[in-house]
């Protein structure tokens, strides 16, 4: 077993040491604690500049609410998660978690974005054909 992890921000191989668990849970987060605390100032930062998302607010990917997101960052964390350009730090929005961590996963790419949906319309499109055939 390796001693030693690669940050996904600064793609630096350093010691288990330099991560942290993430949220209490027995793995370790994917950035160091060096870039962790960077992102964690960047947030803290847009947020106060810019505020909480007004009362009733609806997440603009999944259009999920408040009550619907709730829980999904950690127990503890708000339903919205402050959604930032990671190329400028720029504000974008605030998303529900699942909806930023989506995008995340993506590398905010949009061909990626757009590879996902093409795949999903193509697999829409097949099992709606047989649906079809299923229920002649």
């Amino acid at each position: 077993m390796s001693n030693t992890k690669t940050c996904i921000k600064c793609n630096k191989e350093l010691p288990l040491s330099c991560f942290l668990k993430r949220g209490g849970e027995n793995y370790l987060r994917t950035e160091c604690k060096e870039c962790n605390n960077k992102l964690s100032k960047i947030r803290s930062n847009l947020r106060k500049k810019y505020g909480p998302p007004p009362v009733g607010y609806k997440c603009p990917i999944c259009k999920r609410g408040e009550e619907e997101c709730r829980g999904q960052g950690s127990k503890i964390a708000s339903a919205w998660t402050v959604d930032h350009c990671h190329k400028t730090d720029s504000f974008r929005g605030w998303l529900c978690h699942k909806c930023n961590r989506g995008l995340g996963a993506f590398n905010d790419d949009i061909g990626t974005v757009c590879g996902v949906i093409k795949y999903l319309k193509g697999n829409q499109s097949l099992i709606s054909r047989i649906w079809q055939w299923v229920t002649k």
